[in-house]
């Protein structure tokens, strides 16, 4: 596997932040993270309301979707699936709540833009689209996991961000918000396309683009705790003390 270093996305641009040795296992070596409780559960939930809402307008339907949509892999036992099931389904059932106040209509789900300022291509694919009665378009971004730094502004999310820059250029959605709907906690935080600063923005991108281009891939140590290669990697501390 080798990724095209022109080719600019969230994923990459986060990894690399991280650790851009962890970027270069992730993107030219092509190794694989395993699945772990939280990032099944969170594939399910994206899967069933993706399914969902392409398919349905009834939200008493979503749990079923859900049982469809269910991903048993990266559970240590039978007990611990069962336990991020029932986790997976309260959340789902607070969503289908609110979806008999939505006034918005989805106009798309899992929808990829792509747009180019020479010689890098910027694409990404958004979880849904809605749009509202006056005509403006919302973006919208599913966030499952419970670890969420809530001090955060919304104007100030990367991703967010080149995906309100994303329904702009690729799309001409130019009247918008763009949202983080966090499912574990019924709780959403918008902002309007104008709110992010686009030169700012894809200029992050851009810089980080310029040291993959060079192969510039000297690993942060600090990210080893949280690294799902660190009992891997040649550069991990952890690593070198589970070897020990």
């Amino acid at each position: 596997m080798y990724s095209d270093v022109y080719e600019l996305n969230f994923s990459k641009i986060k990894t690399y932040q991280e650790c851009p040795f962890l970027y270069k296992l992730k993107y030219i070596e092509g190794k694989r993270e395993g699945l772990v409780p939280a990032s099944s559960l969170g594939v399910s939930i994206h899967r069933t309301l993706e399914e969902y809402h392409r398919e349905s307008n009834d939200p008493s339907e979503l749990l079923s979707f859900y049982d469809d949509c269910w991903l048993g892999a990266g559970y240590s036992s039978a007990g611990e699936q069962m336990e991020w099931y029932l986790k997976g389904k309260k959340m789902l059932e607070t969503y289908a709540q609110r979806e008999y106040e939505r006034k918005t209509t989805v106009d798309a789900t899992e929808r990829e833009f792509i747009f180019e300022q020479k010689p890098w291509t910027f694409r990404g694919k958004i979880d849904r689209i809605d749009k509202w009665p006056d005509g403006s378009w919302e973006v919208i971004d599913y966030k499952t996991g419970t670890d969420i730094d809530f001090a955060q502004e919304v104007k100030d999310s990367l991703q967010l961000g080149i995906y309100a820059i994303g329904a702009r250029r690729a799309w001409g959605l130019q009247n918008g918000r763009a949202t983080l709907y966090f499912v574990a906690y019924d709780k959403t935080e918008s902002v309007p396309f104008d709110a992010f600063d686009e030169d700012k923005i894809l200029n992050t991108f851009i810089e980080i683009g310029k040291k993959i281009e060079v192969n510039d891939f000297e690993p942060n140590l600090s990210h080893c705790a949280q690294c799902p290669f660190n009992t891997r990697c040649e550069h991990s501390a952890l690593a070198k003390q589970t070897q020990e």
